[in-house]
């Protein structure tokens, strides 16, 4: 008899198929997101090649250090950018960068629609992007005015993708900012770009710069601010922490993602395996007739791959279309990343996705393949299988099964938990009704002010910079043992300290003026205690406040609650003496009607001035909005954690419900002598269950290590919270007992004779 030239593929089921084209599809877009991010770190092939020299976590030093930095011999070639606010036509501010005619060399990644680079050389060229001429309608050889000065448009730059260069709307030669910058001075105004021989040590780069730096800053190298020199290297500068001065990845986002989309696509594939498995058995005497037909082993191995890559590929499409489906979500989630994900088609991208349905579907049948081979034709004709193999995977599956159920529960409660913890972090002073105007002029602002106090919902009026919740300037000072601290330094007049209500916890009754409060955190940190508090060495940094006026329980510096929080002080001095900061309105009643007559006010004032406005805002909704990218990252983690318990669970009642029957021909034989419903569905969950307990045992201690991994970097961060694994314990338990109980009882009610008949 001839053998048959192919075999029956198996039935799909749907849980098996949907769940791994949706984990394929957040696989997809995991993977595109993370490619993506890196390929930014190889924009340009001399990467390795080009540094950053600058203070600690902030690449940049002096207008005047690239002049001098070219003595060192391993350099070759220098080029320098300044990052630069322009005030352009009705009030907007552009964002533009000063540059020399060498940037563009060293960064070829930039190209022109018209000119090229050479205009830079003049100081009354520009450069403009390409979406900014579209926007303003502004062709090659248009004059536009940038503050008090007229440039001519010389040349058109495309707008760069990909890249962790900031969008630029203007760069303007920086020549124009010889006489704005002291040569050695003004740190963080100048950044500079060094690209080094090839072959050249970065330790030796180093020690030769931080010689170069002691000899141009005598007096500031190695103190304060300038503690050390950083060197950064520019195929590293996307995963630094730049102050926003370069675009920005994150790599812990990455790696949760990496992590959870893991999981996500093993719950799937054991799904996929535990469900392909018990189809093996349910084939078993199918296979057997193939054989005894003529079928060879090799054969029947070859199409079981052949199906399973197959029936990968098919989910694998379902999950592109969903991917692409998916894209936007993903990147509101990630709050519209620097680098937006996008489902990509190239070359390289298809030879991956085929790549990963080789690979996941190779993973996918090999084990039922593996069974498969194991076939003896006879044996199976006898039954021997059923009883003999098929127990051993199902074991090992639903232990694995229901410890990924673990770890996967206890994870999405511990972030709901610690997002729970951050929103209600309390903040120590009363932020409610402020409504936070911030703009800057050298205008008098007494008409602003006085046409403000006359609005009827308006209770009072402060002035200040930087508010509870936001990150102000840093300055720099030392504590009581001579240590280096950098604070966070808040200026308010008298009327906006009040206004904020801050928990007083020491009041040394300095006069109102001139005086510095200090957070209990900034207070310890400093050495100071009741006996010594002189904080007479702030005075230069702080408007020649030299007086303690007292303590106040610390307040949020970070609103995120990631990272570390800092120090913080405010010094109290006269509304005048504020000259670049905000006006901090109290209001009653409606916010919405106030906010729109506040801002009609504003825009009145602004008319014939020359005004500009940053992000006006209530103190308590800008401080929701800097969260909502900590909270956008946990919900997306959830999201995707949610999937993989989801489909866990689906492959964990599928494996309740074949342990069941595959339990079934002994349920038979123990009710043939004197077993009762009751004591068989007994004795089968109680099997059962011992190997929940075992799954439960793997999977707590994962989940502990997974859970401090993930809270860690929390500032205000979840504490006690062992009961988080006792309820993942309890959940995947009572899934896992009603999975297989509904299954049993339906077996121990069998007549055990139509059972015994299958053998």
């Amino acid at each position: 008899m001839r053998s048959p030239r192919c075999l029956t593929p198996p039935p799909s089921p749907g849980s098996a198929r949907v769940g791994l084209a949706v984990s394929l599809a957040f696989v997809i877009i995991i993977g595109s997101y993370v490619w993506q991010q890196y390929a930014v770190t190889r924009e340009n092939p001399d990467g390795n090649r080009i540094y950053l020299p600058g203070l600690p976590d902030y690449p940049g030093l002096t207008y005047g250090f690239p002049g001098v930095v070219t003595e060192i011999p391993d350099i070759e070639k220098v080029a320098m950018l300044c990052p630069v606010g322009l005030p352009y036509k009705d009030g907007e501010v552009l964002y533009g960068a000063g540059v020399d005619r060498s940037f563009f060399d060293m960064f070829p990644n930039y190209h022109f629609v018209e000119g090229d680079a050479d205009v830079i050389s003049s100081d009354s060229n520009v450069i403009v992007s390409e979406s900014f001429a579209r926007r303003n309608d502004i062709s090659v050889g248009d004059n536009i005015k940038l503050g008090e000065n007229e440039q001519t448009v010389g040349a058109i730059l495309k707008d760069p993708d990909g890249t962790v260069f900031q969008y630029y709307e203007v760069f303007l030669p920086v020549e124009l900012y010889k006489d704005s910058f002291e040569p050695f001075d003004n740190f963080g105004s100048a950044i500079t770009f060094l690209k080094v021989q090839p072959g050249t040590d970065r330790g030796v780069l180093y020690d030769k710069l931080e010689t170069l730096c002691k000899k141009v800053y005598p007096d500031i190298y190695g103190q304060s601010f300038f503690d050390r020199l950083e060197l950064f290297r520019f195929d590293e500068l996307f995963f630094r922490d730049t102050e926003k001065l370069f675009r920005h990845g994150d790599l812990r986002t990455i790696r949760v993602l990496l992590l959870v989309g893991l999981l996500l696509l093993l719950s799937a594939i054991f799904n996929y395996v535990n469900l392909s498995v018990a189809l093996t058995g349910k084939r078993a005497k199918e296979m057997a007739v193939r054989q005894l037909s003529g079928a060879s082993k090799g054969r029947i191995v070859t199409k079981y791959m052949g199906e399973s890559i197959l029936f990968t590929a098919v989910c694998f499409g379902m999950g592109l279309l969903l991917a692409e489906a998916f894209c936007p979500i993903m990147n509101r989630l990630l709050n519209y990343p620097d680098i937006p994900i996008r489902i990509a088609w190239s070359p390289g991208y298809i030879l991956a996705y085929i790549g990963i349905i080789l690979l996941v579907g190779a993973v996918c049948g090999i084990i039922p393949a593996a069974i498969a081979g194991r076939y003896n034709a006879l044996e199976v004709m006898k039954g021997g299988f059923r009883r003999k193999t098929k127990m051993v995977f199902s074991k090992v599956f639903i232990v694995i099964q229901n410890a990924l159920a673990v770890i996967l529960i206890a994870l999405a409660i511990t972030m709901e938990a610690q997002m729970h913890k951050t929103q209600n972090r309390p903040m120590h002073c009363n932020i409610t009704d402020k409504f936070n105007l911030s703009f800057i002029t050298m205008e008098d602002q007494t008409p602003l002010k006085d046409a403000l106090e006359r609005l009827p919902f308006v209770k009072r009026i402060g002035k200040c910079a930087g508010v509870p919740g936001s990150n102000p300037g840093g300055q720099y000072s030392t504590t009581r043992d001579g240590k280096d601290i950098l604070y966070r330094l808040y200026r308010m007049d008298s009327t906006a300290f009040r206004m904020f209500d801050f928990e007083i916890i020491e009041d040394y009754n300095a006069p109102v003026f001139n005086s510095v409060w200090f957070s209990d955190e900034s207070f310890a940190a400093t050495g100071f205690d009741d006996d010594y508090h002189d904080v007479s060495v702030l005075s230069q940094r702080t408007n020649g406040c030299d007086q303690l006026a007292g303590v106040f329980k610390a307040f949020p510096t970070n609103s995120a609650n990631m990272g570390e929080e800092e120090h913080a002080i405010i010094s109290v001095v006269r509304p005048e003496d504020i000259w670049v900061g905000s006006f901090l309105i109290e209001t009653s009643g409606d916010r919405k009607e106030a906010q729109s007559k506040i801002m009609e006010v504003y825009e009145e004032y602004a008319k014939e001035r020359e005004v500009y406005l940053n992000y006006p805002s209530w103190v308590d909704e800008s401080i929701e909005a800097a969260w909502k990218p900590a909270r956008n990252n946990m919900r997306l983690v959830e999201l995707f954690t949610l999937l993989s318990i989801i489909i866990s669970l689906l492959g964990l009642l599928a494996m309740s419900t074949y342990y069941a029957d595959e339990k079934s021909r002994d349920i038979a034989v123990r009710k043939v002598f004197g077993g009762t419903v009751d004591t068989e569905a007994l004795h089968t969950i109680r099997d059962y269950m011992a190997l929940v307990g075992i799954a439960c045992t793997i999977g707590i201690p994962i989940a502990v290590y997974v859970a401090q991994e993930y809270l860690k970097d929390f500032i205000y961060r979840l504490e006690g919270y062992w009961w988080i694994f006792v309820v993942a314990v309890v959940i995947t338990l009572v899934i896992s007992m009603l999975s297989v109980l509904w299954q049993t009882l339906k077996a121990a009610r069998t007549n055990p004779a139509e059972e015994l008949k299958k053998e």
